[in-house]
């Protein structure tokens, strides 16, 4: 299993390709999908931002780095991958968005762009289920009884509502004006391939 995690690390940038393109080819965007998916997208960078503000560059990487230290300030109080986390609402709210129209399913369209959210959901989450258990095996050896307790006291997940206390703690702040110019190549991205899917399903059709 942490053979597997690791692979998903190291191309974890690539196996959405087969979504994305399916996502651009048949998006059947409207405004409902917009309004409800780019909330999501925002809402994801913003997640991310705040991630990125409080972990740093390390977040970049891809071959695997712990860091000097178990991050436990901002986002990290509350749940231990606040990164995958923002990952998700930005993906999927991509997802949501373009509302795609599979031809070959025999499907009603709203149960094919549904059916498509539904199946992207899973995969990620089977996705990073992997991933999440070989950083958590590599996080403990690397710092053993100070990330057992940190694992002990925030969710993987869903975040608490209240910032964890884990007994004397350095007071960081979190540097956004860095995390705004490490996010901006996936600021691009994103809005990238909202801008073909607004495309695909006809909105730049203004002669039309």
């Amino acid at each position: 299993m942490l053979k597997i995690g690791e692979f998903l690390f190291r191309y974890r940038d690539y196996t959405p390709l087969p979504f994305i393109l399916v996502m651009v080819f048949f998006a059947h965007a409207d405004s409902t999908s917009l309004l409800i998916g780019g909330g999501m997208m925002l809402l994801g960078e913003l997640i991310r931002v705040h991630g990125v503000a409080y972990i740093g560059g390390v977040s970049r990487t891809r071959s695997y780095s712990t860091g000097q230290k178990v991050i436990t300030g901002g986002p990290f109080s509350h749940v231990r991958n606040p990164l995958y986390v923002g990952n998700f609402f930005l993906s999927t709210g991509l997802t949501v968005a373009a509302w795609v129209d599979f031809p070959f399913t025999g499907l009603a369209p709203q149960e094919n762009a549904l059916a498509f959210v539904v199946l992207f959901v899973l995969i990620f989450f089977l996705q990073y289920y992997f991933i999440v258990a070989w950083e958590e095996n590599n996080l403990t050896q690397r710092f053993g009884e100070a990330y057992l307790r940190f694992m002990a006291a925030v969710p993987r997940w869903v975040p608490r509502l209240s910032a964890a206390k884990l007994g004397e703690q350095e007071k960081i702040e979190g540097d956004y004006s860095m995390a705004w110019r490490s996010e901006k190549n996936t600021l691009m991205i994103a809005l990238t391939l909202l801008a073909l899917v607004l495309w695909r399903s006809g909105f730049f059709n203004f002669g039309g």
